[in-house]
């Protein structure tokens, strides 16, 4: 699981070519002609010069050389370039994976409202839990209320008048994005509520709505992270239901893209990035890939919320993130974590869109950088939000100059020699006229970065096969 980024080895740089195997290559030439000059010469002397031996010698002499650099500086351009392609098409998908786990949305407002306003104080460790007093169970206490959905309303409106001044300054002028989760099964009934409140409330845009079921909020966050580019709206509920009892809350977020920002706001505006899925069987290994992806620059220090964990990667937690090295803000929580089990433990999936709204609301209070892990029986997922800009890649994602065509040039130059040398057999005279020479200018210009196009792309035809097979092979099970 985790970001699933395939683990494709990187090749080793290939040998730069050697000016010593080309001059090997022309002594052996040489020795080669010397050899049968004396083998093969004619027993009452040496030919004239008048003879032409000399001349067809030398040439041949002159192409077997030019051959044999040819074939080797094109097994060394072949080498080259296969290392060169191959690095780059890993790198380019090491940034593709970079820059989807680096999609993200801003926090354009956010609202978080319990029945007890002490409660994220306490959860934090910033308030004392010995109070004998206890904790309301209701919003708006003073306010008279019916249990269901005429209580899913008078909240809902309660947020919807916090939220609305952003709302109007957002400038939706088409599309929002509304997602709601509660723990209610009257889904429909809810759609119809917002519908109407947003109707009645005169507010901007045309709304999308969702509303989720029983799971955690982070697939379908994904989704709509990849599908809208558009303001999104998260509600997330508890309100009071015929006979319970839990406390009631109710958050909203809205967020943005970064472009609907201005500059000063996109600089301390607070981010929320695309969630890792997450295999807490194996915590350390997958916490690695969440800080490795650096959503938030190295050095930051953080707050790590988490829910739902099973018992051994609760327990190990803490030792996980000191092996990584994590930098954590001590004085909160238990040494930087944060068990939101303590309080939201029977609020069930829901509580993964609170705890997102809570972080928010910290950042507003100083730490910059959070990690927030949720598991239930079915998923389990890791998410990053904080205030700064995500971290620049450690790699250049400038690819370094491609290898000199050597090979191909050389292979080029012969093909035009043996097609103008055929000719010059049958027609010379044409050879040297004009049109001749401008044939061989239009063929250098044409055949020259052709052959190198040619050859190129036949050696990246031969490799991507290979590096689909290395990537499925390699990746993540």
């Amino acid at each position: 699981m985790g970001w699933s980024l395939p683990n494709v080895p990187a090749k080793n740089e290939a040998r730069p070519w050697s000016p010593w195997v080309c001059l090997l290559i022309i002594f052996i030439g040489v020795f080669i002609a010397l050899m049968l000059i004396v083998l093969h010469s004619p027993p009452g002397g040496s030919p004239s010069l008048a003879s032409g031996y000399w001349l067809t010698l030398t040439v041949n002499t002159l192409t077997g050389i030019t051959i044999g650099i040819t074939l080797y500086l094109l097994w060394w351009e072949t080498q080259s370039f296969g290392v060169w392609n191959w690095n780059g098409w890993r790198q380019n998908m090491h940034l593709a994976w970079r820059r989807e786990a680096h999609q993200h949305l801003c926090v354009v407002r956010h609202v978080t409202l319990t029945a007890d306003p002490q409660l994220f104080t306490r959860l934090a460790g910033a308030a004392s839990d010995s109070s004998d007093e206890k904790p309301p169970l209701i919003l708006l206490p003073d306010e008279p209320f019916t249990p269901g959905i005429s209580r899913f309303e008078q909240l809902c409106q309660l947020l919807i008048d916090q939220m609305k001044d952003a709302l109007l300054q957002c400038g939706i002028a088409g599309t929002l994005t509304i997602i709601i989760q509660t723990s209610s099964s009257e889904k429909e009934r809810e759609l119809q509520s917002v519908t109407r409140l947003w109707s009645d409330n005169k507010l901007p845009g045309i709304p999308a709505i969702h509303t989720l079921s029983d799971a955690l909020p982070f697939g379908d966050w994904n989704h709509h992270l990849s599908t809208t580019h558009h303001p999104v709206l998260i509600l997330a509920l508890h309100y009071r239901q015929p006979g319970e009892a839990l406390p009631e809350f109710a958050s909203a977020l809205l967020l943005a893209p970064a472009t609907s920002l201005t500059a000063t706001e996109r600089q301390t505006t607070v981010r929320l990035f695309r969630a890792m899925p997450l295999n807490s069987g194996v915590l350390m290994q997958e916490l690695k890939e969440l800080r490795d992806m650096a959503q938030q620059p190295a050095g930051n220090k953080y707050v790590v919320w988490h829910y739902g964990l099973t018992t051994a990667p609760r327990q190990g937690l803490g030792r996980v993130l000191t092996e990584l090295a994590l930098p954590l803000h001590d004085d909160i929580g238990t040494g930087g974590l944060i068990d939101f089990d303590k309080v939201f433990g029977d609020y069930g999936n829901l509580a993964g869109g609170l705890m997102m709204t809570a972080a928010v609301e910290m950042v507003s209070y100083g730490p910059e950088s959070h990690w927030l892990l949720c598991e239930n029986d079915k998923e389990a997922w890791a998410v990053v939000l904080g205030n700064r800009l995500p971290a620049a890649h450690t790699e250049s994602a400038i690819r370094p100059p491609a290898p000199y065509p050597a090979g191909s040039i050389m292979l080029a130059l012969l093909l035009i020699m043996g097609i103008f040398g055929a000719i010059a057999q049958g027609y010379p005279s044409w050879l040297f006229s004009w049109g001749g020479t401008v044939s061989l200018l239009l063929s250098l210009v044409v055949v020259l970065p052709g052959m190198v196009f040619i050859l190129r792309n036949f050696i990246a035809y031969l490799q991507r096969p290979k590096f689909i097979k290395a990537a499925r092979q390699f990746g993540k099970e």
